[in-house]
C-alpha cells in the first residue's frame, strides 16, 4: 500500500503496491517464562521458556530451550528478572544474561550491583546472521549469598522472562 498524498492531516489517495513488492517477514518468535526456573548458583544456565506466544515456523523447542532459526539476520531480545527465589533478604551479588550461539558465548551482559537486592531486571539485545542450522540458547546466571538462584516467572502478559527474535528484512 502506498500513500500518495497527505492533505491537512488526511489521506487523499491510497494505492496498493504490486505483489512483487510484498516481503514476508517470518519467522518471528516470542516466548515467555510463566513459572520460576531455579538455576545453579553462579553458573550459566539455559533458560527454558515454557509459553509460546508466537512461533512462526516452529523454530523454538519448549522442552530444551534451543532455538534454531531459518537462514537470515535477526534481532534478538532477552529480558529476565534474575535473582533469589527463596530469600527475603538482599542476597544477590551479581547476575547476567547471554546468548550462546552455536555453542559459543556471543553476547553477554553482567550486573555487579553496588546495592544488593533480591532480584534484578536485566535485558540484552543482539543482531546476528544465522545460516539455518546454527542454534541460539538464552542463558542466565545469578550469584547469591543464600537461598536459591532463579529466574522469576509470571503469567501472560507480564512474564518474568521473555525471549524474542525478529527476522530483519535485508
Amino acid at each position: 500500500m502506498a500513500i500518495t498524498r497527505l492533505n491537512n492531516n488526511s489521506i487523499t489517495s491510497i494505492t496498493a503496491l504490486p505483489s512483487a513488492v510484498a516481503v514476508e517477514n517470518t519467522p518471528f518468535l516470542q516466548v515467555g517464562r510463566s513459572t520460576p526456573q531455579n538455576i545453579n548458583d553462579n553458573t550459566w544456565t539455559t533458560i527454558v521458556f515454557d509459553t509460546e506466544i508466537y512461533d512462526a515456523n516452529n523454530i523454538y523447542d519448549t522442552s530444551t530451550g534451543v532455538c534454531t532459526p531459518t537462514a537470515g539476520t535477526y534481532l534478538m531480545n532477552f529480558i529476565a528478572t534474575v535473582g533469589n527465589s527463596s530469600a527475603s533478604s538482599d542476597s544477590i551479588h551479581n547476575c547476567g544474561l547471554k546468548f550462546s550461539i552455536g555453542g559459543t558465548e556471543t553476547c553477554e551482559v553482567v550486573n555487579n550491583p553496588l546495592n544488593k537486592g533480591r532480584y534484578w531486571v536485566m535485558t540484552i539485545s543482539y543482531i546476528h546472521t544465522f545460516n539455518g542450522s546454527t542454534y541460539v540458547i538464552p542463558q542466565a546466571y545469578a550469584d547469591v549469598s543464600s537461598g536459591q538462584a532463579a529466574i522469576n516467572g509470571n503469567t501472560s502478559p507480564k512474564f518474568g522472562a521473555s525471549f524474542t527474535m525478529n527476522k530483519l528484512i535485508t
